[in-house]
């Protein structure tokens, strides 16, 4: 499902996000409820930090393919948090892009369609490497295809693994060991 987006198609997404939180915001505000409205713009806040350092690690195709997934009609949703990051990130992005369009893919084709699916993405590195959490909170209907796709991807990332620690609640670990490269 990658797109390439033109900046109109951008930038109308984009208002069309913003228009619906100030709506939100405003229609707390109309309701009394200001510590709801306050929450919100916390809230935004604290995404638009996010935001801007996916922005600034150096990784532009993988950035927006993050930042415009929940624009293109998949089957689930991505929220990320970004830990402890260097300023770049020494991992190549097209390879990046690449694998993570196509876990996105294969996911999208696993679980069950109108389902409030989400895929909360955590990216942290230490001395040794890079680490991408996937934590994947939805039905999956096709688990053994996702799996062996996951798998038989022994190149890159470095190492994964894939673990269901609740009824719908899986764990995606992939590990990135490129760190000095």
């Amino acid at each position: 499902m990658s797109k390439n987006w033109t900046i109109l198609e951008t930038l109308k997404y984009a208002r069309h996000d913003w228009l619906n939180r100030l709506q939100l915001i405003k229609g707390n505000i109309s309701l009394g409820k200001t510590e709801q409205a306050e929450r919100i713009m916390d809230e935004i806040v604290m995404e638009m930090q996010q935001e801007a350092m996916l922005s600034n690690i150096e990784l532009p195709r993988f950035a927006e393919i993050l930042l415009t997934h929940n624009w293109n009609g998949y089957h689930f949703i991505v929220e990320y948090e970004l830990v402890t990051l260097p300023k770049k990130l020494p991992l190549n992005d097209d390879l990046l892009t690449e694998w993570t369009s196509n876990f996105f893919e294969h996911l999208n084709k696993a679980v069950l369609p109108f389902y409030e699916n989400c895929l909360f993405v955590k990216i942290e590195s230490t001395e040794e490497t890079i680490r991408f959490l996937f934590e994947f909170n939805g039905i999956i209907e096709n688990e053994t295809e996702l799996k062996n796709w996951l798998q038989s991807n022994d190149k890159y990332p470095d190492q994964i693994s894939f673990d269901q620690v609740g009824e719908n609640d899986w764990l995606i670990e992939a590990l990135f060991y490129q760190v000095n490269g």
